[in-house]
This record gives structure tokens, C-alpha cells and sequence, in this order.
């Protein structure tokens, strides 16, 4: 198979019984000077948050998805979702290799992956 062009992850939908609420925990965690909207721009993609009735309240299979927030400075954004309450850590802050990364889940049970990326192979973080 010859390779796709011109193909772009336009954005991730997220279902739930209340998207407003969703979505304003992706705000405040995220993207804290966005207004309020089920439509979150980060980084050029956006993420969606549609009212769903057909889902239970929380995720059944939370590690089947995972989001991935690729950040500059992995402390610092750490240092305000802490700042912020959430006590939902699935794993804190480490190496794994290429850079750092933390596992936090959101209030439906999605894990949310914070990834620092080294800026090159062996680099200081």
C-alpha cells in the first residue's frame, strides 16, 4: 500500500453524560485562558467534548485510550495540576527513555499522559 498523504488527526472526540463539566476540568488542567466551549484547541488539534447517553459515568477500560499532552516543562505543568487538586496520579512523574512523562486520569477515568520530550538523545532535562 502506497503511503497516504495529505491525512491529519483533526481532533479527539471525548463522550460524556456532561461534556460541559469535561471540558471545563480540560480547561482549567490544560489550556486555563481558554473560554468556555466543548471545543478545546491545543496545539493546533482540537479536542471535542460531545454529550453522550449511550456511556456509563466513568471508563471501563481507562488504559484502552490514552491522551498524550506533549509539554516543554514537565514540572511546571505537574506543579499546577497539583496546584489545582487533582489527586488522580496512575504514575507520577519519571524517565522513560526519550523524556518524562506522568499519567494523571481525568474525571471520567481517561488516562491523561504529560510528556516532556528531550530535545536530543542524551540531552539534560
Amino acid at each position: 500500500m502506497a503511503e497516504t498523504t495529505g491525512i491529519r488527526l483533526g481532533g479527539l472526540v471525548l463522550g460524556s453524560d456532561d461534556p460541559e463539566r469535561l471540558s471545563a476540568w480540560y480547561r482549567a488542567a490544560f489550556a486555563p485562558s481558554a473560554g468556555p466551549s466543548t471545543v478545546l484547541m491545543v496545539g493546533g488539534s482540537r479536542l471535542i467534548f460531545d454529550r453522550r447517553d449511550d456511556l456509563e459515568q466513568s471508563t471501563r477500560e481507562p488504559g484502552r485510550i490514552l491522551i498524550n499532552f506533549y509539554v516543554e516543562d514537565i514540572s511546571s505543568v505537574v506543579a499546577h495540576l497539583k496546584a489545582l487538586g487533582i489527586t488522580r496520579w496512575i504514575r507520577p512523574m519519571e524517565d522513560f527513555g526519550p523524556g518524562l512523562i506522568a499519567t494523571v486520569e481525568d474525571p471520567v477515568g481517561n488516562y491523561v499522559q504529560i510528556v516532556e520530550l528531550a530535545a536530543r538523545p542524551g540531552a539534560e532535562r
